[in-house]
This record gives C-alpha cells, structure tokens and sequence, in this order.
C-alpha cells in the first residue's frame, strides 16, 4: 500500500513539474505547435540522457563504471522529479556541445559555466552553484563582511590566477589599499591565512569550501566578489524538454534543495 502511495506521490510531483514548466514554456511563445521530439523521446522510453566529463571531482566522478558526485545527484533528482531514468555519457568536456548539437544527449550537466557563444545551439538555465571568487579569513573575521573591508589586509592569491585578478582589480582601481601576497596554489594561499602569515585570501568557492574542512577557524566572509555559476545546457531545438528541466531545478532551488546538495559534497 505505502508503495503505491509513495508512486502516487511522485507521479503528482512530476505531474506539477512538467504541467508548470510547459505553461512557462508556453508564456514564451516556444510551444507553436512543433512537438519537441527529445521530450517526446525522453516521456517514451523513461530515460533523460544526460553528459558530463566525470573527471571533475567532486561534481563529476566515473569509477568503474559508477557515476557519482554533486551534478550526479542534481541530475538524479530531477529525473526523479519528472518520473524518468538518468543515465549517464562520459565526454571530454571539450565534447560536451559537439554531443549535445548531435542529439546523443538530452541535457549537458558538468559544472559547465555559463557560454554566451553557445547561445545558438544551446539553451542555459539559471545557476545551480556559484563557483565564484570568495574571501576567505578567519571565522571571528574582524568586521570582514565584503572587498571594502580587505583595506590595510594582506591578502594571499595563487599567482596568475583568477583570485589574483579579482585582488590587482580591487587594488589597482584604487578601492581597497590591500597588500597582494602571491601563493603556488590556492590551497597554499589558504595555508597561509591558517597559519597567520596572511589577513584573508581570494580562491574559487569550490577550493574554498573543502579547505574548511581541512583548516578550522577559516570561514568564508560575504558574498562571492564575481559570479561563475554553473548551469544545466539543453539543445536549443528542444524547447519542451529544456522547460521541464529548468522547471524541476526551479522547484530545487526554492526549496532550498541545493544549499542541501552543496553541504552533501563541499
């Protein structure tokens, strides 16, 4: 009996999911009549295909055959969400697109950022996680809240690195009178603000939210100082298919299911 009642309340959900995302898609004027023959597919065998490069830990990870990681789960979820099996392709992520614009996948799910040159072949949905730069100093934080407060700081960078960019910009601009200390790696720019050679440091979100795993007393500080969110991609000619799928990240997102996520893996 629980079984059934568990199926049933599935079935509802993905019924709500694709019913709200067509009247979406509908509101955009996508839906003139032409049958989406992805979606189509994907509602006639139970399967979203879905590609990524599995060789990006701890979002994409292949071994032996066994898919896991962050998109894993997030693709699971919303196959899940729409009543449909997810299997996985293993591409090169310079392949991603190539297998997308050839019909051998239905959604590209990679961390893969967001490409406005790809916008002809490709439609992006919003963010799922933001990769961005962030401060990194310690948890008591000294009235550290944003860049502004980074003046009179040491602040570590790995050399040549996006970090650093964001650090020269917020210098040379003549905002913030920070000290750059430059590091080999952002995991050695962390290193040094857990030691005290350094103020705070600038890395990428990922670096930064598994370093605190590793160097209690470190807690990130403010809002991402750039925006390198990572989203899902589906064909352009697949507007149906691409509006059910944004729809079920939506619903994600406002329940607060990727913050969950996000705890889960980083």
């Amino acid at each position: 009996m629980s079984r059934w009642r568990g199926r049933g309340g599935l079935l509802l959900a993905s019924v709500l999911v694709i019913a709200g995302a067509l009247a979406w898609s509908g509101r955009q004027g996508w839906l003139a009549g032409a049958q989406d023959a992805a979606w189509a597919r994907v509602q006639r065998e139970g399967v979203l295909r879905v590609a990524m490069d599995a060789s990006y830990p701890p979002f994409d990870i292949e071994e032996g055959g066994t898919f896991r990681g962050y998109d894993v789960d997030l693709a699971q979820e919303i196959g899940r969400r729409l009543g449909v099996e997810v299997t996985f392709i293993n591409v090169g992520y310079d392949g991603l697109y190539d297998v997308l614009q050839a019909g051998r996948c239905d959604a590209v799910i990679s961390a893969l950022p967001y490409d406005p040159q790809r916008t002809n072949i490709a439609s992006f949905t919003g963010g799922y996680f933001d990769a961005g730069q962030v401060i990194v100093a310690p948890a008591g934080g000294d009235g550290l809240q944003g860049p502004e407060d980074l003046a009179g700081r040491r602040v570590a960078v790995e050399m040549g690195s996006q970090a650093h960019q964001e650090a020269l910009a917020l210098r040379d601009r003549g905002q913030v009178a920070l000290e750059i200390v430059t590091a080999r790696s952002s995991d050695e720019a962390l290193d040094m603000v857990h030691a005290g050679a350094a103020d705070a440091a600038i890395a990428d979100a990922i670096s930064a939210r598994l370093a605190l795993h590793s160097r209690p007393g470190l807690a990130i500080h403010g809002a991402p100082l750039t925006d390198e969110s990572f989203v899902i991609a589906v064909s352009r000619g697949n507007p149906q298919l691409f509006a059910v799928v944004k729809g079920a990240l939506d619903q994600l997102r406002g329940e607060g299911w990727l913050e969950q996520l996000a705890e889960r893996w980083l």
